[in-house]
């Protein structure tokens, strides 16, 4: 199992970010990685748009920026060689506290493979994964074929960093340069699934409590 680093240097420039994504042809003007990093590297700060939603919930309220990481790697302690890889990880003052922000950039890519395309040849290793996701959401693996799969563990990465830093506030959002909202309705009916329903672009959502951790939800469209 690769090794999660836990000594960090700071980016001197937006494309310091390149040898730590997914592949180097993911920084390219208009996709998701690139948009992302663009837009928090010059706000150097929780992005406008983010905030009006993060202002919504009183707890959340006048957040601000402590840390970020891009393409911050989580462990899922399942064995597994793979780990979760958010976009962004940030780390945000609220109030008197800390909480976690998990940030999923997306333009017209979507959320990847259904859990049933995710499990299809499927390995001990991938069973053990999905009854342990299933067991942090309260879900029945038997049921969950047609949810996405990455939905699972980024969520799950939100909830896990939330309690490696000790806090008690986490929320993982989307933030979409899709004006067609491409992978809304998937959003949607994961996050129903684990009990937010009715989830509206723009809006940040009630508190689901998961594994003691208070957890919020939302999809920011940014301008294409």
């Amino acid at each position: 199992m690769a090794i999660i680093r836990r000594i960090h240097a700071p980016l001197l420039t937006p494309e310091d970010a390149i040898p730590h994504l997914g592949a180097p042809h993911h920084w390219k003007e208009g996709r998701s990685a690139k948009s992302l990093i663009d837009q928090w590297w010059s706000a150097n700060a929780i992005p406008q748009s983010v905030k009006l939603m993060l202002d919504q919930a009183p707890e959340w309220r006048g957040a601000d920026l402590v840390d970020a990481f891009v393409e911050r790697c989580t462990d899922l302690s399942d064995g597994r060689p793979s780990h979760s890889q958010s976009d962004l990880l940030a780390i945000v003052g609220i109030v008197d506290r800390l909480g976690v922000l998990a940030v999923e950039a997306k333009v017209d890519e979507g959320f990847d493979k259904t859990v049933d395309e995710w499990r299809s040849g499927s390995s001990a290793g991938k069973e053990a994964r999905l009854q342990k996701l299933c067991a942090l959401f309260g879900l029945d693996p038997q049921a969950v074929g047609h949810l996405r799969y990455q939905l699972f563990h980024r969520t799950a990465s939100a909830i896990i960093e939330a309690k490696r830093y000790r806090v008690r506030q986490a929320a993982m959002i989307v933030q979409s340069w899709s004006s067609a909202r491409i992978g809304l309705d998937d959003f949607r009916a994961f996050f129903a699934a684990i009990g937010l329903p009715d989830l509206r672009d723009g809006e940040f959502s009630t508190v689901i409590m998961i594994d003691d951790v208070a957890l919020r939800t939302g999809w920011v469209t940014e301008p294409g």
